[in-house]
């Protein structure tokens, strides 16, 4: 107990100086990073040798396909901040800048963020004082039947003002805990964010590449019906001057009918994607129209691709940092229930003025005060402390297997995104020789059926042949693109560490 006689500021330093020597004790489990025993190859494909990607082509499946450079995926550090940026695409460049700053999910992310730091704020505020300032008056009388026989009422007046404080001295680190946690918690935050940008990072890339290949696939149709009308008219001649059949000109006449109705899908699907990036963008769904209307060339592939070893995977992916991130927050709070089996200590203290005069409220004869500790302990509590502490040990655990899922996901994400982009160049390949045999194909077939050596049933099925294989390397190319931007996404990039 504090000796009466000692200065008010002597006691209440000793006070905090009890407070911060036994505070140096906190229960409940220190947090350690999980150990996870990462692979030292990727295993998704071929990554030190070489394929074939694509190029940027001026126009699509209209003539020869060329030859392509080699794109190769190495184990080289990767810097996969602004990876966008290996597309040579300004435009992408330009939406992927515009979303980063102005999408409402990116917005309600970092609002999280501040979410999470003033509930931290509030955690670490119990480690200091409570002090409450307090006034009143009041004028009181007693009443007549509670005096002496012949006694008169007595009234008066009562001024009081004062502070208040107390100060819980964190012994056993239950609040030191719980700050920790919140600390946790906002680091998990901000690594959610950062998952919420790579997220929508992606989607927008996506969805512009997506958009250009539609937009050469509706290349690819109107080629291939100027090349069908062309047919259908030497066709009706023919047949108008008895060189061929009714059968011949409707089986050609249908072929381009089919083909032209290939129109209209693409073009609602080249609305729907200006609309879904402009909302990406936080504009309404028109916004972009008069920009991306206008076709251009898928974006291609860079000759490079450095992804970097699967133990770096840890530090870029931010959703297994936020895994990571959570699990410290549980282990935290494993500590704060067990400080519950300890005391809990309290210095509390009053200081005030209290008079029936306001002349002399605030005289030194008016001073009143107080200060001494206090203490509580829950001596029993029928398990209720205990069950909790297990209670967060089972949700540590329950963190901890979802901190390893994180990992397995990440590196089966990344493998698969390699697989898809190694074996999708070679699908490319295999189209781009499909391509200039049924070009060939198509010319041949034309020219015979032109001299008279060769069925109009050829003409039709070349012509056939050849628009369902530049439309699949249209595919193939649109596929290689956003199989790249698969890989960068799982790989953790789009973000700034």
């Amino acid at each position: 107990m504090f000796n009466k006689n000692l200065p008010l500021r002597t006691t209440l330093v000793a006070a905090a100086t009890m407070g911060l020597w036994l505070g140096g004790c906190t229960v409940g489990p220190n947090f350690h990073p999980p150990q996870v025993a990462m692979p030292k190859h990727w295993s998704g494909g071929n990554t030190t040798g070489t394929t074939t990607a694509s190029t940027h082509p001026a126009t699509v499946a209209a003539t020869q396909p060329a030859a392509k450079p080699q794109s190769i995926i190495t184990t080289k550090r990767a810097h996969l901040a602004t990876w966008w940026t290996n597309f040579h695409d300004p435009e992408l460049t330009a939406l992927i800048q515009q979303a980063a700053t102005r999408n409402l999910t990116i917005l309600q992310a970092q609002v999280a963020i501040r979410q999470a730091r003033y509930a931290r704020d509030i955690a670490a505020a119990n480690l200091g004082p409570f002090v409450s300032a307090n006034a009143s008056y009041q004028r009181s009388g007693t009443s007549n039947n509670l005096t002496k026989a012949g006694g008169t009422r007595s009234t008066g007046n009562m001024f009081q003002s004062g502070l208040n404080g107390s100060w819980e001295l964190d012994i056993f680190g239950g609040v030191k805990r719980s700050v920790e946690a919140a600390n946790d918690n906002l680091a998990a935050a901000d690594e959610n964010s950062h998952t919420v940008m790579i997220t929508l990072l992606s989607e927008v890339a996506t969805d512009y590449i997506t958009l250009r290949g539609v937009q050469q696939q509706l290349f690819v149709a109107r080629t291939n019906i100027h090349l069908q009308q062309q047919t259908v008219t030497l066709t009706r001649r023919q047949f108008q001057n008895g060189l061929n059949t009714e059968l011949a000109l409707a089986d050609a006449e249908s072929q381009l009918a089919t083909t032209e109705s290939q129109i209209a899908p693409l073009q609602t699907q080249q609305q729907q994607l200006i609309y879904a990036l402009s909302v990406l963008l936080g504009q309404p769904p028109a916004a972009l129209e008069r920009e991306l209307s206008t076709p251009r060339p898928i974006p291609p592939v860079p000759p490079s691709v450095p992804i970097g070893l699967p133990a770096q995977l840890l530090l870029r992916r931010p959703d297994v940092r936020t895994a990571e991130s959570q699990l410290a927050a549980a282990t935290a709070e494993i500590g704060v229930a067990t400080a519950e089996l300890y005391p809990t200590f309290v210095i509390n203290g009053n200081l005030g003025f209290s008079s029936q005069s306001a002349a002399n409220w605030f005289d030194s004869n008016s001073l009143n005060w107080g200060i001494g500790p206090s203490v509580s302990w829950a001596i029993f509590s029928s398990g209720q402390i205990e069950s909790t502490i297990h209670q967060n040990e089972a949700i540590r655990d329950e963190y901890y297997l979802a901190y390893r899922q994180s990992v397995l996901t990440a590196l089966q994400q990344v493998d698969s995104a390699i697989a898809a982009y190694t074996h999708e160049q070679e699908h490319e390949k295999a189209l781009q020789a499909a391509v200039k045999a049924s070009q060939q194909a198509t010319k041949l077939s034309l020219e015979l059926y032109k001299a008279g050596l060769t069925d109009f049933l050829n003409v039709l099925q070349a012509q056939q042949s050849l628009y369902a294989a530049q439309n699949s390397l249209v595919l193939s190319k649109l596929a290689l693109s956003n199989d790249l931007v698969s890989l960068y996404q799982a790989l953790g990039g789009g973000w700034h560490r």
